[in-house]
Formats: structure tokens, C-alpha cells, sequence
């Protein structure tokens, strides 16, 4: 079975704010997270803006982490993507590339070539109604063949609009948990950090498919 999966880049440094999920270097967005899943993806979100250069914090409680996430402007960017799978091969977004991103992919139905990051150099390849995504060779020469025998993942064009609507589907369902986790912390600061995550994440506009 192929599947899209939005994933995140876990943040270098533990999050002293409130319980958070222990992850692997890149981690999905469940469509029902638990209470330390949804903590594991605020933090990866909003760790950036609390850490200066050398890891310490700027910010002295959960409240003050969460509003100063809110009040910069720069913080659409959120390392990740979204996950190729199959039954025997998993290919994971490169770095450089984000999960607020993920609309491009709908370029990919219509033939279009996207960035899918590097290391590992995922590249896609349009093979009349197969899209294929091969785990590295990105940085092959131009005119290169790669080995049929390379690590890669063919998926139906005409299966990507269904795709991409399970995607939405995933970071919906974690946008309506996120709303009653914030409360925990601070009632006045849920809507606008469901808002704000809704926004730069892209998550909630309808999807031209």
C-alpha cells in the first residue's frame, strides 16, 4: 500500500515546557494524537523561536514559549514534508524543505518536478500515469539512468489527489486536538495558536484537487 505522510524534523533540544512524545529524527503528524504527540509537534514548531544560537532558552514558562511562536513573523517554515511509503521502502523528505510545503505535491499532479530537499536526494520522475520517487540520486548528473534496482516508489498520478486528501485529513485531525491541549496551559492562547499553526502549515483551505 502507498501512503503520504506529513512528517516533522524533531527539534535538537528536549522540551522543558511540557510533556513531549520521545521521537525519531523524523516523526508524523497523527490524525489522533495523544497528549505528548501533540506536545512533540508544538515544540518541534515553536522550539526555534524559544533557543538562541547555543540551545539555552528565551523564554521562562509555557505561556511566554507559546507567545513568542505567535508574534514572530518568520516562522512559517517547519522542516519535514511528507513521507513516501510502501510496503519494503520508506523515503523520508531531505533536508531544507518543510512540512508548510506540502501543497506542492498537488504540482505534481499536473507533471510538475518539486523539490523534495537533500540528503538523501529524493527525486521524482514522471513515467506517464506513474509518478516515481526514487530514495536518492538527486544529485546524478544530468542524463543520468538510474539502476531499476535503486530504492524507489511508484504511485498511480490518479491516486495523488486521494493522497493528499488523507494528508489534510491527518493535519486536521491534529489542528482539532491542538485547540483543547492549549487550554491546559493558557485558555487565551488556543484560538490564535490553532489559527496560526492552521496558517502557516496551510492546513485547513480547501484543496484543489
Amino acid at each position: 500500500m502507498i501512503t503520504l505522510t506529513p512528517v516533522l524534523e524533531r527539534w535538537s533540544a528536549d522540551c522543558p515546557f511540557w510533556p513531549a512524545e520521545q521521537t525519531d529524527f523524523y516523526f508524523a503528524v497523527p490524525r489522533m494524537p495523544t497528549l505528548q504527540q501533540v506536545g512533540a509537534v508544538v515544540w518541534t514548531l515553536i522550539g526555534r523561536s524559544v533557543t538562541a544560537d547555543d540551545l539555552s532558552l528565551t523564554a521562562a514558562n509555557a505561556a511566554e514559549a507559546i507567545e513568542k511562536y505567535l508574534t514572530r513573523d518568520d516562522e512559517a517554515f517547519a522542516p519535514g514534508g511528507l513521507r513516501v511509503g510502501s510496503d519494503d521502502v520508506v523515503i523520508d523528505p531531505g533536508c531544507c524543505v518543510g512540512l508548510d510545503e506540502w501543497r506542492d505535491w498537488l504540482r505534481v499532479i499536473g507533471g510538475e518536478v518539486i523539490d523534495l530537499g537533500h540528503d538523501p536526494d529524493a527525486l521524482i520522475e514522471h513515467r506517464g500515469p506513474v509518478v516515481r520517487v526514487w530514495k536518492s540520486g538527486g544529485q546524478l548528473p544530468s542524463g543520468s539512468v538510474l539502476d531499476p534496482g535503486e530504492p524507489h516508489i511508484d504511485i498511480s498520478r490518479y491516486a495523488l489527489p486521494t493522497l493528499l486528501v488523507a494528508v489534510q485529513q491527518d493535519l486536521v485531525g491534529f489542528l482539532d486536538a491542538l485547540q483543547p491541549w492549549v487550554r491546559g496551559i493558557r485558555a487565551d492562547l488556543a484560538d490564535p495558536l490553532a489559527a496560526a499553526v492552521d496558517r502557516r502549515l496551510q492546513i485547513s483551505a480547501p484543496l484543489s484537487v
